[in-house]
């Protein structure tokens, strides 16, 4: 019987997960390293790569009018990035690396072609297109509809549901500071800090650096309401990569501007020797 994870072709059975990684080696999309706060893509580039992540963490995010910025989503190993940019000529937002992370830029003209575009391949990316529309409406109503402190309990479950398997039990490593807390769910720094503080004297969290302990877990989610997102679990993550998954992660290696932060150059990622749309 084929699973969630498997598409039934002929008179067997193709993994996802194989698919994924057979597509990427025929199209020969190598992944490519990005040291920490780099910007990967600027806002109004031409879109020209649709991003998976191996490891690391990155943001997509947005600068306001009066010079604010807006976090829209938290890309985690196996997701994707630049979904929003298909079909439109100019990107609507920016990429920035939050860690030192390892990305495979797939070429939207690969993207969208029938060649790559296969029945597995189609599944795993609705299954990453589906997921991230669900975070980004319980985004939405949690920031224009919740008070602060609210939001900062939301955000907090939010965070432990998608860390999955790097949250130990009630604990979790947050990639974001205090500020960039802030930009994603709309609070300044000083908000952030003192609801912060305030649920750990409550004792509903116990902070540890950049680690977050939720001591009363049922209790916040009753307090918001909160539902569980009920992800499954990320298929590209739990097979054992082959070798050419990660050996060549740090060929395409791009440095950290010295002072602001400016957009990597495309040549490094159109050296590759991948698909050209013809």
């Amino acid at each position: 019987m084929s699973t969630g994870t498997e598409i039934k072709k002929g008179d067997g059975h193709v993994s996802v997960t194989s698919a994924v990684r057979a597509a990427l080696q025929s199209f020969k999309v190598r992944p490519v390293y990005f040291e920490k706060d780099l910007d990967i893509q600027h806002e109004g580039d031409k879109p020209g790569y649709v991003y998976l992540v191996q490891s690391g963490w990155m943001y997509s995010y947005a600068l306001l009018a009066n010079g604010q910025r807006q976090i829209l989503f938290l890309h985690q190993p196996g997701d994707m990035a630049g979904f929003a940019d298909m079909g439109g000529h100019h990107s609507i937002c920016a990429l920035r690396s939050l860690s030192d992370c390892v990305l495979h830029p797939i070429p939207m003209a690969a993207f969208t072609s029938p060649q790559f575009l296969t029945p597995a391949i189609a599944t795993f990316f609705l299954h990453k297109a589906g997921e991230m529309q669900s975070v980004l409406i319980r985004t939405l109503m949690a920031v224009g509809r919740m008070g602060a402190r609210d939001r900062i309990i939301w955000l907090l479950l939010m965070l432990h549901d998608r860390l999955g398997d790097s949250a130990q039990g009630d604990e979790m490593r947050l990639p974001f500071n205090q500020s960039e807390l802030g930009d994603l769910i709309g609070l300044t720094n000083v908000s952030v800090s003192k609801y912060m503080t305030q649920l750990s004297t409550e004792g509903f969290i116990e902070r540890k650096g950049q680690r977050i302990v939720l001591r009363r877990r049922a209790e916040l989610q009753r307090m918001i309401s909160y539902e569980p997102l009920g992800f499954p679990s990320d298929i590209l993550l739990h097979d054992t990569p082959p070798a050419n998954w990660a050996d060549s992660s740090r060929q395409h290696s791009c440095t950290k501007p010295a002072a602001v932060s400016r957009s990597v150059p495309l040549m490094k990622m159109d050296e590759q020797d991948g698909w050209d749309g013809n």
